[in-house]
């Protein structure tokens, strides 16, 4: 029996080449026989030259597993049923490489500011309209003339590690 090494997942074209000898000429119809433990699968030949016949078969990957599967060409002439050539194919998937790019982002690290705002505020007067804003922690005080002056005024200190660290310690024993 011979062997055959044939691609799983690719097309395949084997040929063959066949001699049919008798008294009168004949059509013959030829097939390629495919055989699993399932099923067989039968794959027609097409003549090419003469006296050569072409069998393409097709990607069989979603059909077949790797492995070795008897194969046997058979030739109907006149309705007489002929084998003349039996194989074993050796069915293996291609190599294949493929290749992915990787994105690798760098972690930001986060440092936290922290800024003390110190309000000053005037002792509110009798005829000055004290307005809330949209945070109530915050007032602002307008006197009861057209005068739009802010009275707030503001200083920005900056905090160092120290002082965050203490402020983070003196939270966690007040959620204890």
């Amino acid at each position: 029996m011979n062997e055959i090494d044939l691609v799983l997942d690719e097309e395949n074209e084997l040929t063959f080449q066949l001699n049919i000898e008798g008294s009168r000429p004949a059509q013959a119809i030829c097939r390629l026989n495919v055989q699993s433990d399932n099923m067989n699968l039968l794959f027609e030949a097409q003549q090419d030259r003469g006296d050569e016949i072409n069998v393409v078969l097709p990607p069989l990957a979603h059909v077949l597993k790797e492995g070795s599967y008897n194969m046997s060409l058979e030739v109907v002439v006149d309705d007489k049923y002929f084998v003349p050539l039996e194989l074993t194919g050796n069915f293996e998937k291609s190599v294949r490489v493929t290749a992915e790019t990787v994105v690798r982002t760098k972690k930001k690290t986060i440092v936290p500011q922290v800024t003390l705002v110190q309000n000053k505020t005037r002792p509110a007067r009798t005829r000055d309209v004290i307005n809330e804003s949209e945070s109530s922690s915050s007032k602002r005080i307008q006197p009861a003339t057209n005068n739009t002056k802010r009275v707030n005024e503001t200083k920005k200190k900056s905090v160092s590690d120290d002082d965050i660290l203490k402020i983070i310690e003196a939270l966690t024993k007040k959620g204890k």
